[in-house]
């Protein structure tokens, strides 16, 4: 792009002029100095600390000296012009005599302060050059000097406007002396007083004007030249922010006449940019500021779009001087944006499409501006900037294309051709800044036909999105500048890419959960999805739309019926999430049976979004199993009979009171927070990608379900229950996923929150003793009792024959029967279920063991095997624990030559027994049996306890 460069007395360089300094006095002597003089001036930066508090600046003083020109002062005091006019005046000599300053060089300086007088000039250096041979000069030193003669003539008060040097360097190389770098120290110094005296002076007389704004006879124009001046002189010392600053001022005040045109009466000034927009050329960098354009700014003869390109010009040419291009970039849209709202404002008239041109003209300027850059941090800095621009840009070329019959589809009328015409003629500067730019033969050759403003229109919107992408913006790019590629391919006919785009855009309004975006770009979808044939997306967005509170009710209950017509007609199967067409919103397990945990039944309760009244198949809950029971024993406590899940609870967020205390502790105030807060306003996409719900029947088992149920639009409570399953293991069953049957062919799925879970338990057959309360089992006597079997639930079969056998020393009989027995076959058809038991009255008797040392129980063992008819069996193992009734201990007795053993007979019955006939046998150990005779009295009770004696 070749920027706009005025030539000739029409441009206005402000990098070319320097603050002027006048000389008068000794000119050859000035003229020796001179060179060297302004290359100390300008070597190295000083500090510039401004009144009233403002930033210190460093600034670097180069400067230009002309000789003094007592009429040309009279005319620079005069005008309003900083640039150009002298800021200081000096006065050189290198007088060394006193005798002859008396007699000519006083009256040649008293003239010239006159003049200073005479204008009011305080701003003036006197400098007494002193040279000497120091080889040949006396070191005695004179009395008074002309230095000093001068110094108390005219600056008696005033001691720093007068200074000498002694000895200058003839060259920049040889300046080094002390007295050399203290008087251009003072001349820097007193050069930064003069600019900051005359800037406060310049100022208050811009604020008094301004403070005039509502006399009629008041002009933004003159003001605007005005106070650009104070900027002209900023920019000339470097200061480039602060030359920005008045722009940015005199930008606001301008906006905000504008505004306040709207509420009240409109300044005269401001009806003459109410003129019809004739050109609509943008020139927005110019290296040199036109003088023509500045007079028409005077004479009001410039529009509005003119003025505010020319104002933008000048804040980016400050703002390339400050290495900030980024800068000119973010400012660029704002500036766009504002003009066009001017123009509204303003009801300025406009040609069709000029605004547009205008537009793409800025637009491509600033973006070849910021291609230029070098620095890769500043290329960096500009990308975020300029695709914000690239799509309004693109926004504005769809518009020109609509207008001049330019878009894919469209047949060019005359009428149209003339609108061609007519805008490339507009964009020819109608102040002759430039001839042509790349941004005009650029947006001509896009308008010439429709093939190349396609081209044109690609070329954008691919540099569009491949920016935001760079710069991670993919939101924009898919959201933004996608939707419009969508557009465009509607009308080039290119469906594919159009669902491409639209399908990218989609996915971002639903992560961002943009209800209504959704909704307009499903609407679009549908009509790619049904022209490419896509049946399964086609159903998907038909049910998306139907179930979509954002649709009226006749656009829900059309998509309903094409998506019914669709899965009739194809013969595919359609599984889909739930999403917004089932809302759960409470489920609620319900277990009745507390042995075996069995769910009696599942509410749900559901809000369906569906246009109409729905005949559900199918209504079934798949479960999953969490753990084997044998390795949940420990957790088996926690299993409740009642699961519950509120959906609306659980969206609730954790709150909590936040009181505040003064120091003294007196109560300040009071509040809500919520914990955890940063985990709930987290942005979605700073979270992990959210997996795809991808749904395997494979894996599915329906064991809780409901067949053929109604479903009405608006909330919905059912009762599912738990289908009967010969093979379903025992342990802890978690719910895993809800599938709802629409139609035939056509299914939803949804997870069920984790946490919702029951207990099933096989339970195996059991055996027990049924005893009287308080009753005990006696060895050696015959005891009755009930033999109890509870049949499990591992098998559901035909029991033919029940076995019975025991350890040896136990035998037992039924009670039809009288011979006792270790083995015993019970022929028995019943079916083994949980709900069936079997009692069998038996009878047990147990021998007594050796009664010597023995504990006082006897264990034995009766085993109950069920044998089926498909040859399955399940043992049964019984433990019986048998009491000893009576223990007896002896012990021996001498009394002289005979030997007497008393036998000591504990009872531990509840009873009498009676012992009938007890005998004691003794054996030697030569076999021979001894004769024991009994002292115990016959048929005598035995009681609790008693002693019998043998001799």
């Amino acid at each position: 792009m070749t920027t706009a460069n005025p030539i000739g007395d029409d441009a206005l360089r402000i990098s070319d002029h320097k603050p002027l300094i006048t000389y008068a006095g000794d000119k050859e002597l000035f003229e020796n100095l001179k060179l060297v003089l302004s290359q100390s001036l300008s070597q190295e930066p000083i500090e510039w600390r401004r009144q009233y508090g403002r930033p210190m600046k460093m600034v670097t003083l180069s400067t230009d000296f002309v000789p003094f020109n007592k009429d040309a002062v009279a005319e620079q005091i005069g005008s309003r012009n900083l640039v150009g006019r002298p800021i200081m005046h000096t006065f050189w000599t290198q007088c060394l005599d006193v005798e002859v300053y008396k007699s000519l060089l006083r009256d040649e300086i008293d003239k010239w302060m006159n003049e200073m007088n005479k204008h009011n000039i305080i701003d003036w250096v006197i400098v007494v050059v002193e040279t000497y041979d120091l080889r040949k000069h006396s070191k005695l030193l004179p009395r008074t000097t002309v230095f000093d003669k001068i110094k108390s003539d005219f600056a008696e008060k005033k001691a720093d406007r007068c200074l000498s040097v002694i000895n200058p360097p003839k060259s920049e190389v040889r300046c080094g002396s002390s007295a050399w770098r203290a008087l251009i120290t003072n001349v820097r110094l007193l050069i930064l007083s003069a600019f900051d005296r005359l800037f406060l002076k310049y100022e208050d007389n811009i604020r008094n004007y301004r403070e005039q704004r509502n006399d009629p006879s008041w002009s933004f124009c003159k003001y605007f030249l005005y106070q650009e001046e104070l900027a002209f002189a900023l920019e000339m010392l470097g200061i480039h922010d602060e030359a920005l600053v008045q722009y940015d001022e005199l930008d606001a005040m301008f906006t905000q006449f504008i505004l306040n045109s709207q509420v009240g009466n409109v300044p005269q000034w401001l009806t003459e940019f109410q003129v019809v927009l004739e050109w609509w050329s943008a020139v927005l960098f110019m290296k040199n500021i036109s003088r023509k354009q500045r007079e028409a700014i005077k004479i009001r003869k410039l529009s509005l779009l003119e003025f505010r390109c020319y104002l933008f010009s000048r804040q980016a040419s400050l703002l390339m001087a400050a290495s900030k291009p980024w800068i000119v970039a973010e400012r660029a849209l704002i500036f766009l944006h504002q003009a066009v709202s001017d123009l509204k404002t303003l009801e300025i008239e406009c040609p069709q499409g000029s605004v547009a041109c205008w537009v793409l003209q800025c637009c491509a300027q600033v973006l070849v501006i910021c291609q230029s850059v070098k620095k890769p941090e500043h290329l960096e800095e500009c990308s975020h900037h300029t695709a914000p621009l690239l799509y309004y840009s693109l926004k504005k070329l769809y518009e020109l294309g609509d207008l001049c019959g330019l878009l894919p589809g469209s047949v060019q009328t005359s009428e149209q051709l003339h609108t061609v015409q007519v805008l490339c003629g507009g964009m020819q500067s109608g102040h002759d800044l430039t001839t042509a730019t790349e941004s005009v033969a650029t947006l001509k050759t896009a308008l010439s036909s429709s093939e190349t403003f396609s081209k044109h229109y690609l070329d954008i919107a691919e540099l569009a999105i491949s920016t935001y992408k760079h710069n991670k913006l993919m939101r924009c790019a898919h959201s933004l500048v996608g939707l419009e590629l969508a557009k465009f391919y509607t009308l080039s006919g290119d469906t594919t890419k159009r669902t491409m785009f639209l399908v990218k855009a989609l996915k971002l309004f639903e992560q961002d959960n943009w209800k209504l975006l959704i909704v307009q770009t499903n609407l679009e979808l549908v009509k790619c999805f049904k022209k490419i044939g896509n049946v399964d997306q086609f159903v998907k967005t038909c049910l998306q739309l139907a179930s979509s509170a954002e649709c009226n009710l006749k656009v829900r209950q059309d998509h309903f019926d094409q998506m019914s017509r669709m899965i009739q007609d194809s013969n595919i199967e359609c599984i889909y999430p739930t999403d917004n067409v089932i809302v759960l919103a409470q489920i609620d397990v319900k277990c009745n049976n507390e042995e075996s945990n069995y769910p009696s039944t599942v509410s749900l309760k559901f809000k369906s979004n569906l246009p109409k009244t729905v005949l559900c198949p199918k209504i079934a809950i798949s479960v999953v199993i969490g753990s084997a029971l044998k390795k949940m024993k420990s957790k088996l406590s926690l299993v409740k009979s009642t699961y519950s899940y509120d959906i609306n609870k659980g969206n609730i967020l954790p709150m909590t009171y936040n009181h505040n205390y003064q120091q003294d502790g007196h109560f300040a105030s009071t509040g809500i927070t919520c914990l955890n807060q940063k985990s709930y306003l987290r942005r979605q996409d700073s979270q992990r990608r959210k997996p795809s719900m991808n749904y395997n029947k494979n894996d599915y088992h329906d064991i809780i379900s409901a067949n053929n149920v109604n479903i009405q639009p608006g909330m919905n409570s059912i009762d599912l229950t738990l289908n009967n399953s010969n093979n379903i293991e025992s342990g802890i069953y978690f719910l895993d996923k809800l599938s709802v049957i629409l139609q035939p062919r056509l299914e939803l799925m949804t997870s069920i929150p984790f946490g919702l879970m029951f207990a099933l338990k096989n339970i195996n057959s059991t055996a027990q003793l049924v005893l009287p309360v308080n009753k005990c089992l006696f060895a050696g006597i015959e005891e009755m009792s009930t033999l109890s079997l509870q049949f499990g639930t591992k098998l559901k079969k035909i029991v033919e024959k029940i076995r019975l056998h025991s350890t040896p020393g136990l035998t037992f009989c039924l009670e039809d029967r009288t011979e006792f027995c270790s083995e015993m076959y019970v022929k028995s058809p019943l079916s083994m279920n949980s709900s069936h038991s079997v009692s069998l009255p038996i009878k047990f008797f147990a021998q007594l063991p050796p009664l010597k040392d023995h504990p006082r129980i006897v264990q034995h063992k009766l085993w109950i095997k069920c044998e089926t008819s498909s040859g399955d069996e399940e043992m049964i193992c019984v433990s019986i624990d048998f009491n000893l009734p009576l223990t007896v201990t002896h012990r021996l007795h001498t009394c002289h030559y005979r030997k007497f053993v008393g036998i000591n007979i504990a009872c531990h019955t509840d009873w009498s027994l009676a012992l009938m006939i007890p005998e004691i046998i003794g054996v030697s150990p030569t076999n021979s049996v001894v004769e024991l005779t009994s002292l115990n009295p016959t048929c005598d009770p035995l009681t609790a306890e008693d002693c019998m004696l043998w001799i």
